[in-house]
């Protein structure tokens, strides 16, 4: 079975520098890229200044309204207006989900959203041990500007993975933006829990993201485990009508994985 997945910094629905509010349009996107999990970050909550602007400020609702039936929302940042957070939205069942904190300091509030998704049931082979369950692990993260505050991050997620993934043979993704500018995280990603980086398993690199306008950082990631990965693309958001317009700061990365026996 081919799992499509996009993970996408969406910059509480505005454009890369904060002029225009493109929610709307943000959900398009998000609908014609044809994404079965989607991870997505800096999405608003609640929010009083949105409310009073007009503008939605239950973007998590908006999104997923009458496209996904699933979804889990994350708030990390909290703030005496609202708060914004984490999301996945799924084409599949979520069976339970967690919000692990992840802040490590005052003024950056992160946190990892874990979401347990069950695929279509499949028939074992052996008739007397009936259906069997598939499933795999989603987890959606935002972490700190800071590569000292980053490390303490990575070792927390990887103790979650651990403890998820505890007999090896779990499909695991972890996605979203780990503002790993100086490119640190492989270490613990790729060789301690051995995981591959989408982009960089098949273009050689890591995918170049922010900014939007003239992406030169490598800020976002998916890192998969027990799955295959069939490719990897940078999607691009320039509107139509300006096209110097992206919606958001970040440009989402996609690709298509396989996993066995769905």
């Amino acid at each position: 079975m081919l799992l499509k997945i996009l993970s996408y910094n969406i910059h509480k629905g505005f454009d890369w520098n904060n002029k225009n509010y493109f929610l709307q349009e943000m959900k398009d996107f998000i609908k014609h890229s044809g994404a079965d999990i989607v991870f997505l970050q800096e999405v608003v909550g609640k929010n009083s200044k949105y409310q009073a602007q007009g503008m939605v400020d239950s973007q998590f609702e908006f999104l997923a309204d009458q496209l996904w039936p699933h979804f889990s929302y994350g708030h990390n940042a909290v703030y005496d207006h609202g708060h914004h957070g984490n999301l996945i939205l799924s084409k599949f069942p979520i069976e339970s989900f967690e919000n692990i904190n992840l802040s490590t300091n005052n003024w950056e509030q992160r946190g990892l959203l874990v979401c347990k998704i069950i695929l279509p049931t499949i028939k074992n082979l052996e008739a007397s041990q009936g259906p069997k369950e598939k499933f795999f692990y989603a987890a959606c993260s935002h972490l700190n500007l800071l590569h000292a505050g980053r490390l303490l991050q990575y070792q927390q997620i990887k103790k979650h993975i651990l403890l998820k993934n505890g007999n090896h043979d779990i499909p695991f993704i972890l996605a979203g933006d780990f503002n790993d500018w100086n490119k640190k995280s492989a270490h613990i990603f790729e060789v301690d829990l051995g995981m591959q980086e989408v982009h960089k398993t098949v273009h050689g690199a890591f995918a170049k993201t922010f900014p939007a306008i003239y992406p030169i950082f490598c800020l976002d990631r998916i890192y998969v485990k027990n799955l295959k990965i069939k490719t990897s693309i940078i999607l691009e958001t320039k509107n139509k009508h300006n096209l110097i317009s992206h919606l958001s700061d970040h440009l989402p990365l996609y690709c298509e994985v396989e996993i066995n026996g769905a």
